[in-house]
C-alpha cells in the first residue's frame, strides 16, 4: 500500500469536510440572521402596539366599534380611538405576514391571520376608507397583499371581533 496515496485521499477528505462544514456554517448564520430580523421587527411592531394602545379609551372604542358596524356616525373622538384600534390590529397582521414571508410562519398559522383582514379593513368594513389613507404607514408588500386579500374576499369578514 503507497503511504502517499492515504495521506493524498485523507487530505482531499479533509478539503471536502471543511467546504461542507463552511456552507452549514454559512447556512447557520443566515437562518440566525433571520430569527434576529423576525425578533427585531416583532419588537418593534409591539413598541408600536403600546404606543398606540395607551392612546386608545376602552370606553370609547367599545361605543365606536358598535356605532362603526351599525353604520352610525362616529364623533370624532370615536373616529379617533377607533382608527387607531384599526392602525394597531393591522400592525399586527403586517408583522404575521412579515414572519409568513421569513418563514418564521407557517401557511396555515398565516392564513388564520389573514383572515382577519377582510373584516378590519374590507370593502363592508366601516375602517375600509381609513385603511386607503392609513395604508401609506405600512409596507408596500404588505399593502399589496391586503389589496389582494380584500379583492379576493369581497368583503366578507371569516373572523369576528
Amino acid at each position: 500500500m503507497d503511504w502517499e496515496i492515504v495521506a493524498s485521499t485523507g487530505e482531499w477528505a479533509g478539503a471536502i469536510a471543511v467546504v461542507v462544514t463552511l456552507f452549514y456554517l454559512a447556512r447557520q448564520i443566515k437562518d440566525a440572521n433571520e430569527v434576529a430580523r423576525g425578533s427585531a421587527r416583532q419588537a418593534i411592531s409591539q413598541m408600536n402596539i403600546d404606543a398606540w394602545s395607551v392612546s386608545i379609551d376602552s370606553r370609547v372604542l367599545s361605543l365606536a366599534s358598535t356605532k362603526a358596524v351599525s353604520g352610525d356616525e362616529l364623533s370624532p373622538e370615536e373616529q379617533g380611538n377607533y382608527n387607531r384600534w384599526i392602525i394597531m390590529r393591522m400592525r399586527f397582521v403586517e408583522n404575521a405576514f412579515y414572519q409568513y414571508q421569513a418563514g418564521l410562519l407557517s401557511t396555515d398559522e398565516w392564513i388564520g391571520y389573514r383572515q382577519l383582514i377582510p373584516f378590519l379593513v374590507g370593502t363592508r368594513s366601516p375602517a375600509h376608507e381609513n385603511w386607503k389613507i392609513a395604508e401609506v404607514a405600512f409596507s408596500p408588500p404588505f399593502v399589496s397583499e391586503v389589496e389582494r386579500v380584500v379583492s379576493l374576499d369581497q368583503g366578507q369578514a371569516k373572523a369576528s371581533l
